[in-house]
């Protein structure tokens, strides 16, 4: 992967936080991932797009659970050297996140679609794979330089956060935009023209597995079926509680 910008945690919030995988803010990188296997992913991911995206929050369209509908999506996740390639870009070594209801999700975002609004996420780390980028005008990725909680205030109070707080990452298809986006508020600037796809892979620490903030009932939101309950029980059993128990011994 060549880095072709990368912002610390620290750069990105003004401070230091103790709940992080590491000092990764936001990074943009050109990746080597196949083409044809992005071109299958991106037309499965049409090809289903009516039958199986849903819009229920946050102003956006998108299909949960990717990989059980694009198995491509599999063989890119475990593509050799990918993992090895994003632990030394994160700074620690990171693991594919395990909920396969959050750690694959296709988004559809344009005038019609949506564009996500503000918000901080669950997965810890996300690597966002532009699959196709239609005559665009708008939709960069934004994110909010200071206290999440502070931000969501003002936004939700009706105002507008200060430019001067405001960190934008224009998406480009060839390219990925990793971010740590556990407590950092970010949105997608509203898209005015044209279409974007992406491919959200969710990644979180391999020592530190519970630094997490996908609550039970923030995951049920989109999944209200609780489909997914044994096996998050089973990774908080099997990962996160001996990891937790083993880093605070």
């Amino acid at each position: 992967m060549q880095v072709m910008r990368h912002i610390g945690r620290r750069e990105l919030l003004g401070k230091t936080t103790q709940w992080r995988i590491s000092d990764l803010g936001l990074a943009k990188v050109r990746h080597d991932y196949p083409a044809d296997l992005l071109a299958t992913i991106l037309e499965r991911a049409l090809e289903i797009k009516e039958r199986e995206s849903e819009k229920r929050h946050l102003d956006l369209r998108f299909i949960r659970d990717a990989e059980r509908h694009i198995p491509e999506i599999g063989e890119l996740v475990r593509r050799p050297g990918r993992i090895e390639a994003l632990s030394e870009l994160a700074g620690t070594e990171v693991e594919h996140y395990p909920f396969s209801v959050a750690n694959a999700i296709i988004t559809f975002m344009g005038p019609d679609d949506g564009t996500v609004d503000w918000h901080c996420d669950g997965v810890p780390a996300t690597e966002l794979i532009a699959l196709a980028c239609d005559d665009v005008e708008g939709g960069d990725l934004v994110a909010y330089a200071g206290d999440f909680d502070e931000g969501m205030e003002i936004v939700r109070s009706g105002g507008e956060l200060p430019e001067a707080d405001l960190v934008r990452m224009q998406h480009e298809v060839g390219c990925s935009l990793v971010g740590q986006f556990i407590r950092v508020l970010h949105r997608a600037e509203p898209m005015r023209r044209g279409s974007r796809v992406t491919l959200n892979l969710g990644l979180r620490s391999a020592e530190r597995p519970f630094i997490d903030d996908n609550s039970m009932y923030y995951l049920a939101a989109d999944n209200p079926s609780f489909d997914f309950v044994d096996e998050y029980v089973a990774d908080v059993r099997e990962r996160q509680l001996p990891a937790y128990v083993a880093t605070h011994a």
